[in-house]
């Protein structure tokens, strides 16, 4: 099961608790962290996640086991039009044309997404995993192309800071369905 840095956290909960979503969907929920830190940090009432995999922790109201690119098999007719939906470290574990196909999908069962995701491409490969490989790389004009872009932020990582590397930098944003 993969996991995501530390000191992306606080990246993360400053725009969940701008957005003060009721609902959230965490997708590629992974241990489950970000269920019990949206329980804890916004007005949610409502927190569902899916993955692969079971979580590690039960923070959820409803935990889809599933493939994201399979996203509307996976969720169930009755879920919510979610407020909100996080997709963090997710993006560069999928192929370019089935990450946007995500995307469309995920935009119009949230309202809103946070998307988090390495700056450009960074290689990473795990045959006994092959969840965690990285396919794709990411900048941050791409994201207006296809959607509405309401919060875009780059921030440096641990390594950035200490070695002042650009390319080791990680970009946010919160998206929307262009209407």
């Amino acid at each position: 099961m993969g996991t995501s840095e530390r000191w992306q956290i606080p990246h993360v909960l400053d725009l969940v608790a701008e957005v003060r979503p009721r609902t959230v969907l965490d997708v590629g929920a992974g241990y489950g962290k970000f269920g019990c830190l949206v329980r804890e940090y916004s007005p949610a009432e409502r927190v569902d996640g899916l993955d692969v995999g079971p979580p590690r922790y039960g923070s959820y109201d409803h935990f889809y086991t599933g493939d994201a690119r399979e996203l509307d098999r996976v969720l169930p007719a009755d879920a919510p039009i979610y407020d909100l939906a996080l997709f963090v470290e997710v993006l560069e574990h999928l192929e370019k044309s089935d990450a946007w196909h995500v995307l469309d999908l995920l935009t119009r069962r949230a309202r809103r997404v946070i998307v988090s995701t390495p700056l450009g491409f960074r290689k990473q490969d795990y045959p006994e995993t092959p969840f965690e490989t990285h396919r794709s790389g990411w900048y941050p004009w791409e994201f207006g192309r296809r959607f509405r872009v309401h919060h875009l932020r780059l921030y440096p990582g641990v390594r950035s800071r200490w070695l002042r590397l650009p390319r080791l930098w990680q970009i946010l944003a919160l998206l929307s369905a262009r209407d």
